[in-house]
């Protein structure tokens, strides 16, 4: 699977936009992320604009919602620890 198939299918399966996608990869990359870039990378490849999904594009999304989902889990465990305590 390319870059630019994982990109589309991590959006798909999060439901993340692009705009959302980009200001991921910006905090995690430490890197300016543009709207514009992210659709370039997702553009059809045979469009004026496209241009090839980089590897650090898929892997600082990737490591966001790695993030995300530990962040959602420990609160969960918070959440649940606070009702048994009560």
């Amino acid at each position: 699977m390319d870059n630019r198939t994982r990109f589309l299918h991590l959006l798909k399966t999060y439901d993340i936009t692009q705009k959302k996608s980009a200001e991921l990869i910006a905090s995690v990359s430490g890197r300016p992320c543009s709207v514009r870039t992210v659709r370039s990378w997702v553009n059809d490849p045979e469009k004026k604009y496209s241009v090839p999904c980089p590897d650090y594009a898929v892997a600082n999304l990737e490591k966001a919602i790695h993030y995300m989902e530990q962040y959602v889990m420990k609160r969960r465990a918070e959440i649940e620890a606070a009702k048994s305590g009560e």
